[in-house]
């Protein structure tokens, strides 16, 4: 019950309740005037639309693309989905069935489409009804059944439309004259979406996967050794339909419904594009220690939520895996997944050409299609100039003595010693990012970077910001940037 306008009211009655006579949006007074022993409790909308959430979320044991139909319904989508649970009609006993283990009442529909789903289930005892054929098998439902307010269905009731299929018989431009506020267009709307004439789509709790694969069993798994018997199951399942699609997966998560309607889920990350089913319950397994299996697990899937192409590798001659950094990104998968929190980083690229923005630390690059490499480092056209293994995180100026304004440095004086210059390579020049300088701040300037090497056989990489002679209020200066090894 809850307060209304007309006092305390009943917002929901059980079966014995409505055995009783009594219906929701009924005042309570009148209610406990007819029924004496009436039992009732306070409504918890909060509570509610959480459990309902929780129950959204569990329901992925059967679709992907779950979402909440408040306030007491969910909505699936089953397409390519009932055949794994034996046809449409054995889904729909499935569900009934796991909802009665958790005390609910459940009452379900297939469709062609969202609304019509709902309307059957909630108004009809027919379980399923095939696309193309909602006119004909929703035409002796009420009107109610198309999700209308209860203003509207009572406007309709009184021109003598109390169906679905007497809204269909009338002419839309007559629906739209009789209806002259905003309820014709809702009317419609809901008809043509029940119908299939205009788009419903859904909007799931979360992004749909690339692929998913499922698996359920009879009783519930009380054993980590149960459940990674089903990872292994699940993995092979997945990388079959990875290979078919001629894909790796990027991130991957295996889910565990629990049979008190709740589930666990454990991620696990890629570094490079893999179906290696092996490679993915290594990733998982020592994670499943963690897991609480509370009362047992009934259901399990494994999601591939971003996947890249995979390319075909040739195997050496003696069987052996082929080169190209598997070995490597396979133990930085190990290591980065592990449950005690390892942590490793990689060089990003970024869109920048200047050498301290070009670059930056991030993750192992779970779920991101791996970046292209840069060119070879060589003097061929288009190749990248060579650059130092240590850059460093600010460039530091340093005093130069050069031969002439604008060449290589001769001698140079970085953190109090003086070094001098034996060989010298370059310039390069590096055009400054223009559209990064803050309004009203300073110019930003290009730059002549030089290799250079000192007696001692140490190689730095000097850049000059600036130029002699181009009327510049500043002084080109000179700074270290990185060393060479």
């Amino acid at each position: 019950m809850e307060s209304g306008a007309r006092g305390l009211i009943l917002t929901a009655c059980d079966r014995l309740a409505l055995s009783r006579g009594l219906k929701p949006d009924e005042r309570l007074a009148d209610a406990r005037a007819r029924v004496p022993d009436l039992a009732s409790v306070l409504a918890e909308p909060e509570r509610d639309a959480a459990m309902l959430l929780r129950l959204a979320r569990w329901a992925e044991r059967w679709s992907p693309a779950v979402m909440p139909d408040a306030p007491d319904g969910l909505m699936l989508d089953a397409t390519g989905v009932a055949h794994l649970f034996g046809g449409e009609a054995m889904l729909i006993a499935d569900i009934k069935g796991q909802c009665g283990r958790l005390r609910f009442t459940a009452r379900a529909a297939i469709a062609g489409t969202p609304p019509a789903a709902r309307a059957l289930a909630r108004f009809s005892r027919k379980a399923i009804l095939g696309p193309g054929s909602e006119r004909e098998g929703l035409s002796t439902l009420p009107v109610e059944a198309l999700g209308l307010k209860a203003e509207t269905c009572h406007t309709l009731a009184r021109l003598g439309l109390k169906t679905i299929g007497d809204l269909c018989r009338v002419p839309r431009a007559s629906l739209a004259r009789r209806f002259r506020s905003d309820r014709s267009g809702h009317v419609l709307k809901a008809l043509d979406e029940a119908l299939g004439l205009a788009d419903c789509p859904l909007r799931p709790l979360a992004p749909e996967p690339a692929l998913v694969v499922r698996h359920c069993v009879m009783d519930p798994i009380l054993t980590h050794e149960g459940i990674e018997a089903i990872l292994t199951l699940l993995a092979q399942t997945l990388s079959a339909r990875l290979a078919d699609a001629g894909h790796g997966a990027l991130r991957v998560e295996l889910k565990l419904y629990r049979t008190d309607a709740s589930r666990a889920v454990v991620p696990a990350g890629l570094s490079r594009p893999s179906r290696d089913p092996r490679h993915l319950v290594r990733l998982i397994t020592p994670r499943l220690g963690e897991v609480d299996l509370g009362f047992g697990v009934d259901a399990a899937t494994l999601e591939a939520l971003a996947t890249a192409p995979l390319d075909y590798r040739q195997r050496e001659l003696d069987g052996a895996p082929p080169a190209g950094g598997i070995e490597l990104a396979a133990l930085t998968d190990r290591i980065a997944n592990r449950p005690d929190g390892g942590t490793l980083s990689r060089f990003r690229l970024i869109e920048s050409h200047l050498p301290e923005r070009a670059e930056s630390f991030a993750a192992p690059g779970f779920g991101e299609t791996p970046q292209a490499p840069l060119p070879p480092e060589s003097g061929a056209p288009g190749a990248v100039p060579a650059r130092p293994l240590v850059l460093l995180d600010h460039p530091e100026e340093a005093s130069v003595i050069a031969a002439v304004p604008d060449g290589p440095p001769v001698r140079f004086t970085w953190r109090r010693l003086s070094r001098r210059v034996v060989r010298a390579d370059g310039p390069e020049r590096i055009a400054p990012e223009w559209w990064t300088v803050p309004p009203g701040a300073s110019p930003a300037r290009l730059r002549d970077y030089y290799v250079v090497e000192d007696e001692d056989g140490r190689r730095y990489w000097l850049f000059r910001e600036g130029l002699y002679g181009e009327g510049e209020a500043v002084s080109p200066r000179w700074y270290v940037h990185g060393l060479f090894a």
